[in-house]
């Protein structure tokens, strides 16, 4: 039979402890330890408090979006199914073209192997690397105009392109050398080609690369320039070594007119 008692103890609790003691094992520790006082709160004078100062914005301000837009990586893949369609439909081979660059006879092969006889099926190139160059531009000057800001710069700067040429085949035709003209404005239209192509993978860089749009926009400007100069030196040789082509007139013309652009942009960046 089970003995009742009327004793309420428990003797398993732990004893009651004051304050915010610890207790390990049910030993009181406020009496062993020393007590940690805390520092009083300092206060300084702010340094801002007495100014003048207008208030200029009073609610939140907007976090600067520096991400790149959707559209402009659908347009690099455009441009490069484009540059690719454009191998594909004439038939060029990129290492010929690359050899076209530095041999005339391998010119003069490329051009009639892939029927590039006429000037409307050369434009192309030279468009392909004219909107692939207003890409950073646009971004770099205009970006919050978006989509129709950089139709407006293409079609402006593809004019422009179009006008040049036009103005080289009048010198040609007004110094009876139409001939060499025609070889020279084909030598430009194959180093666009080269330089669309090679300036593609740059472009890629230049909007994705993370912290890299400031060093990409000087290797893309030196290797237009390089581009530029190789390509003026060598049309410019090709012009003067064909027969008949020694018209002093015309190659005087000739720099001008490949001179002039340059010289409108230095002097546009130079005021900025």
């Amino acid at each position: 039979m089970t003995q009742q008692t009327n004793d309420t103890m428990d003797l398993h609790a732990q004893p009651f402890l004051q304050g915010q003691s610890t207790a390990y094992v049910g030993i009181p520790t406020d009496s062993i330890h020393p007590v940690h006082e805390l520092p009083d709160t300092i206060f300084h004078e702010s340094i801002i408090a007495p100014h003048n100062l207008p208030i200029v914005h009073n609610g939140m301000q907007s976090r600067a979006d520096n991400a790149t837009q959707a559209w402009i990586f659908l347009a690099l893949l455009l441009f490069s199914a484009l540059t690719c369609v454009l191998f594909r439909m004439r038939n060029i081979k990129f290492g010929l073209l690359l050899k076209s660059a530095i041999d005339l006879r391998a010119m003069d092969r490329l051009v009639r192997d892939c029927n590039l006889n006429r000037n409307i099926t050369m434009l192309p190139m030279g468009l392909l690397l004219t909107a692939g160059v207003c890409l950073p531009i646009h971004q770099a000057m205009w970006s919050q105009s978006g989509i129709p800001g950089y139709l407006l710069l293409f079609a402006a700067v593809a004019l422009l392109y179009i006008m040049r040429n036009a103005l080289l085949r009048l010198l040609g035709n007004t110094f009876e050398n139409k001939q060499n003209m025609a070889l020279y404005i084909t030598s430009n239209y194959l180093y666009h080609l080269i330089e669309a192509s090679a300036a593609l993978p740059l472009l890629f860089l230049y909007f994705y690369l993370p912290g890299g749009r400031t060093v990409m926009t000087w290797i893309i400007v030196i290797f237009l320039c390089i581009g530029f100069l190789t390509r003026f030196f060598r049309s410019v040789k090709v012009f003067l070594t064909h027969p008949n082509g020694s018209s002093f007139y015309l190659f005087y013309y000739l720099c001008i007119v490949e001179t002039i652009p340059i010289l409108v942009v230095l002097k546009w960046l130079l005021a900025q």
